[in-house]
């Protein structure tokens, strides 16, 4: 197995999981589920859990990113694949730009309503722009990289990357995860890692 196919497996599958470590910090749990009063005073109360957190995200979607595209390098040999694979890593790393952008704003914008004792009032002028910009980003994301899931699957499997059974539930996850996010406007962020972590496995495992 070439050693730039044994990278992209391995960054596929051990950035988003290395990443997600922080996600199952016990205290932070209820934070997704609660109201909003609830989710500012448990992140203000758990700051550095919650800025590993963000970090962690960022890791995954970075490292994921770097594994396609050194998945890219390894089908240099074939250049009509490899080109398709250039062009989706290009297109994740972009569209995983919103979502980076989102993550650093929370870090630091949710402890620091926090300090304000926001929780006090009902959402000001400010807090309510925020979070329809950082919304709107992460909409952004959401739907352009689950889109870029479904084709990647596809690209591969046709070309014999990746066992077709493999690449078709990637795709069902994805198109699911977009679907989520199209019909009730909102998606679980950490679902649009599983199709590439999925496809890492594949790679390692010879699953062609």
């Amino acid at each position: 197995m070439p050693d730039a196919l044994v990278l992209a497996g391995v960054l596929l599958v051990l950035a988003p999981l290395v990443g997600m470590v922080p996600v199952a910090y016990p205290p932070l749990f209820p934070v997704w589920s609660a109201t909003r009063e609830g989710h500012i005073t448990l992140v203000g109360a758990h700051r550095r859990a919650w800025r590993l957190l963000n970090v962690g995200f960022g890791i995954a979607t970075i490292g994921t990113a770097a594994g396609l595209a050194a998945l890219a390098v390894a089908l240099g040999g074939d250049r009509p694949v490899a080109g398709a694979v250039t062009a989706l890593a290009v297109g994740y790393a972009m569209a995983g730009v919103p979502w980076l952008a989102v993550l650093a704003i929370r870090a630091r914008a949710t402890p620091a309503l926090d300090d304000l004792g926001v929780t006090s009032a009902p959402p000001g002028p400010a807090e309510i722009l925020l979070g329809a910009a950082t919304g709107g980003l992460f909409v952004a994301f959401a739907l352009a990289t689950g889109p870029l899931l479904v084709a990647l699957a596809v690209v591969l499997a046709l070309t014999g990357t990746v066992a077709a059974p493999v690449a078709l539930i990637a795709a069902l996850i994805a198109a699911v995860a977009t679907g989520s996010q199209v019909l009730t406007g909102d998606t679980v962020p950490a679902v649009l890692y599983m199709p590439t972590i999925l496809v890492g496995i594949a790679l390692l495992a010879g699953w062609t």
